[in-house]
């Protein structure tokens, strides 16, 4: 089953089962992928669809950092609620061992000459990982790995 009919079925069952919050958000993310198919003018694979739904998850925790300086523990309770469902339709993180291991390898084919290459070492990673790990999260280790090489 595709992603997107998988969340078209949990959109039906959460419907009939009466659990707004959970209607309310996969209506955003079924609402998200339709725009992005109407802009593609073409039905979306579902690496795509996983992008939609990762784009959807780090505005709602961009959110929470902003409600959290505002003093608005209201508002960040109902984020963390919405990251979560949309989480459950994304495929699982590695975590940062696996991360490293990545970096190391791509580091190795790459050769780079210190923290200039950066944008080549971290573009091969991330293409590498594709979507299995946060962006924030390699960036940092790969700046690590660049430093720790220059030296």
């Amino acid at each position: 089953m595709s992603l997107k009919s998988q969340i078209e079925s949990d959109f039906l069952t959460a419907y009939k089962n009466r659990d707004d919050l959970k209607v309310s958000i996969l209506r955003m993310m079924k609402s998200a992928i339709k725009n992005a198919e109407i802009s593609a003018k073409a039905d979306l694979s579902d690496d795509e669809i996983v992008k939609i739904l990762r784009r959807e998850a780090k505005q709602r925790e961009e959110a929470i950092v902003e409600f959290e300086k505002g003093g608005r523990s209201d508002l960040t309770e109902g984020n963390r609620k919405e990251i979560a469902v949309i989480d459950e339709y994304l495929p699982a993180q590695i975590d940062s061992d696996q991360i490293q291991k990545v970096i190391d390898e791509t580091v190795l084919e790459i050769n780079p000459s210190g923290p200039a290459d950066f944008g080549r070492v971290i573009g091969a990673v991330m293409k590498k990982l594709a979507g299995q790990a946060d962006g924030n999260t390699v960036s940092t280790l790969v700046k690590k790995a660049l430093e720790q090489k220059q030296k």
